[in-house]
Parts: C-alpha cells; sequence; structure tokens
C-alpha cells in the first residue's frame, strides 16, 4: 500500500510503544531510556536540579508512549553514546544549535544524516559536538553504519531494521509505522506470530512454507522474539 507523505509523517509520529517495549526492542537500559526521554535529577549545591529530556515525545503530558519516530532518534543517540561516548550534553548543545540557528528540527533523524551529500553534515556535526578532525572521521563511520538500517522514502525514515541478537549483519526485522501497528516484523509477518505457532508444536519449515518466508528470516524473527522474552 503506498502511503501519502502527509499521512506517513502522521503516523511516523503517532504514540505507538511503551517505554518497555521500545528499551527491549533497542538494547537500552529502561532506566538509560527514561531519563533520555524526561530527563534525570541530579544534585547541585542549591538542591536537586532535573535535566532537560533529550528526545521529546509526541505527548510529552504524562503519556509516556514513544513514535516510530522517536525510535529512530533513540536508535541513532544509543550510537552516539555506546559508540562514541559522546556526552549528553554535547548532543543537546547540538540539537539546540541546530534547531535555533539553522532551523533543523530533530538533527537526529534529519535526511542529510544519511544522504551522500551527509558526509559535509556529519563535519558539520562533529564541530557542533566538539569532536577532533580524527573523532569525526570515527563519528561518520559508526552513524553509516547505523543509519544503514533506516530506510527512507523521500524525505521520511519509513523503517527501521532491528538487531537480532548473535545475527547482527541480518536485516530481516524491522518496524514500520504503516503496518501491523509498527509491531516487529518480518517479511510481513509479525514476529510474534511466528513465535506463538513455534510455541504450539510447528516447525520453522512449515511456518516458511505457510507464509512464503524464507526459513532464515523465520529463524531471525524467532531469535529476536527469544531475547525479547529474556529481557522483559
Amino acid at each position: 500500500m503506498i502511503v501519502a507523505h502527509d499521512d506517513m509523517k502522521t503516523k511516523g509520529d503517532q504514540p505507538l510503544y511503551t517505554v518497555s517495549d521500545a528499551a527491549r526492542y533497542l538494547h537500552i537500559p529502561a532506566s538509560t531510556l527514561h531519563s533520555w526521554i524526561g530527563g534525570r535529577i541530579f544534585p547541585t549545591s542549591s538542591g536537586p536540579r532535573r535535566s532537560p529530556p533529550v528526545i521529546t515525545l509526541p505527548e510529552p503530558s504524562g503519556n509516556f508512549r514513544l513514535s516510530f519516530n522517536n525510535l529512530i532518534e533513540l536508535y541513532v543517540l544509543r550510537a552516539l553514546r555506546t559508540k562514541h561516548s559522546v556526552s549528553l550534553r554535547k548532543i543537546r548543545q547540538a540539537l539546540d544549535y541546530a534547531e535555533r540557528s539553522l532551523g533543523i528540527q530533530r538533527l537526529l533523524i534529519h535526511k542529510e544524516l544519511q544522504t551522500t551529500g551527509g558526509d559535509v553534515f556529519l563535519e558539520y556535526f562533529g564541530d557542533l559536538i566538539d569532536l577532533s578532525k580524527s573523532g569525526q572521521v570515527a563519528l561518520k563511520e559508526i552513524l553509516k553504519g547505523s543509519l544503514k538500517r533506516v530506510f527512507w522514502e523521500g524525505d521520511l525514515p519509513v523503517r527501521l531494521f532491528l538487531s537480532v541478537p548473535s545475527r547482527e549483519e541480518r536485516m530481516s526485522v524491522y518496524v514500520d509505522p504503516r503496518a501491523h501497528y509498527g509491531n516487529p516484523t518480518v517479511q510481513g509477518v509479525e514476529t510474534r506470530i511466528l513465535a506463538r505457532r513455534i510455541d504450539a508444536g510447528e516447525e520453522p519449515e512449515e511456518l516458511a512454507s505457510d507464509y512464503g518466508l524464507e526459513l532464515a528470516s523465520v529463524i531471525d524473527a524467532l531469535i529476536f522474539e527469544s531475547a525479547l522474552e529474556r529481557a522483559a
């Protein structure tokens, strides 16, 4: 089904995911994710203060459900924090500056991070977070490696391929807000449906035949669901 640009933009910002689901899908500790979307309290000489959130939720007034676009922002933020150790303070400064001075809202899902012309943009992003030239080179490789899992249509991200434990090179399990309410899916079939049928006694080969799936994709789905169950 072809989704109109404006409709896709709306779907991308619908509150679909609980904090728990987002944390498990992206392999981010729930406590860390809470601090990224709600800020965290820290002590100061004048008393406790709360840091501002890094990610803005679609309905920030008490509804802690995340959108598909939030998932991508968190996915990129995780890469910056865990693979490049960029401080949250520097990331907040970059986001604020990009919005105030450049008119770029939601820098972490900006199309320029993905396009071939993004090299210049990534160098600029490296300047915003005060990285050395060598650090900027490393940053570009990290972000490019992460963003290859984001599928775009025009200037909108529409699909995020999730990591499957022990099979990280595979890009089969994805979330797409246009289908199955944004639930994890493989080749158009929800991963949880495949897991339930296996739990009921069926074999992976049967499911592959029934749904017209690659057997490797069925295995990916089962490994992914097993990891979610362990993380619950």
